[in-house]
């Protein structure tokens, strides 16, 4: 079987990549930053590194056969500009020139549905304007068009998958919102009318598997994630509902919430402070997300397996098993 490094491999996403492609029968490398006392995967063939370190990168790309890039920056508030480019464009400017170097069969680029923001079209499609609202969708956009003109002028085989919206074992982005409803002290900011489209990681991780090696895949750029997505309003009733609580009541109007996380902002960002609220985490009650995957069900077969009740549950039931609910 091919070698296959996955950048990040030790994060959310690509650590369930790296897990799927190793009982698959692939032989897996990962490239990570190390974090504290953090211990090698045992499992797997761990370079450790940072994306922005050339070097590094060439260590871990060097005798690999594809590579699947999933490394971003976490996102903040506004207070990471330097840090957010740097990772997100200058490291992945690294990964191309290593896979054209070592001429790697395929690179799998993991950009970002925010490369469109807030949609306005229902449901969007790969060809739907580009739209990005802050920061990190702002640098992932320009990561993914380096990806495409590197793969124009240098010949080399790549694949874009902007992954929908992510949940399920592993995730802690969400966990908040499910604790503070499980405790009822979850409010409600604005109508709630957006959409909200979660995909479950088993899923997604699917859609990575499906374009290795694929030369459908090739040149293309695919959403991949569930097919369903629902208004906020909703999304809060099925987790209140599968959490077997009461749904959240509280409502506060959207435009003072957006006035303080504007100060908090203003305040906090030329200290190069996290805002404790800031634009970016109140989008949340504004931005459609609403997506359709199908181009990859047509062109690749892709066919997610986890309904959006079943996603909510599975990832509740992770929380639960971990202690976190």
């Amino acid at each position: 079987m091919e070698s296959i490094l996955v950048t990040g491999g030790n994060g959310f996403l690509g650590s369930h990549i790296a897990n799927r492609l190793q009982t698959l029968g692939y032989r897996v490398r990962i490239f990570a930053r190390r974090h504290g006392q953090q211990a090698v995967r045992e499992e797997f063939d761990t370079v450790w590194g940072d994306i922005r370190d050339k070097e590094a990168v060439r260590t871990a790309v060097q005798g690999m056969d594809r590579v699947i890039h999933t490394v971003s920056n976490f996102r903040k508030g506004g207070s990471d500009k330097d840090e957010a480019h740097a990772i997100n464009v200058e490291g992945t400017n690294n990964v191309l020139e290593a896979c054209s170097e070592f001429k790697v069969k395929q690179l799998i680029h993991c950009s970002t549905i925010g490369v469109h923001g807030s949609v306005k079209e229902i449901p969007a499609t790969e060809t739907t304007p580009y739209n990005p609202g802050d920061l990190y969708q702002e640098t992932k956009l320009e990561a993914e068009l380096a990806v495409r003109k590197f793969a124009e002028d240098k010949k080399l085989p790549t694949t874009v998958i902007r992954p929908i919206s992510l949940i399920g074992p592993g995730d802690m982005r969400m966990l908040k919102l499910f604790r503070m409803i499980q405790k009822g002290k979850f409010f409600k900011v604005g109508p709630c009318t957006a959409y909200f489209q979660p995909a479950y990681i088993d899923d997604v991780v699917e859609g990575f598997v499906t374009c290795l090696g694929n030369e459908k895949a090739l040149g293309e750029v695919f959403i991949v994630g569930g097919e369903e997505y629902v208004p906020l309003e909703e999304l809060f009733q099925i987790i209140a509902d599968e959490l077997g609580v009461t749904p959240p009541k509280i409502r506060i109007p959207l435009t003072p919430v957006l006035w303080m996380a504007s100060l908090c902002e203003t305040i906090c960002v030329p200290l190069h402070l996290e805002p404790p609220l800031h634009r970016r985490r109140v989008s949340f009650y504004q931005n459609n997300r609403a997506f359709d995957i199908s181009k990859a069900k047509e062109k690749l077969g892709y066919r997610p397996a986890v309904s959006l009740r079943d996603a909510i549950r599975k990832t509740i039931d992770w929380y639960r098993r971990e202690g976190w609910l």
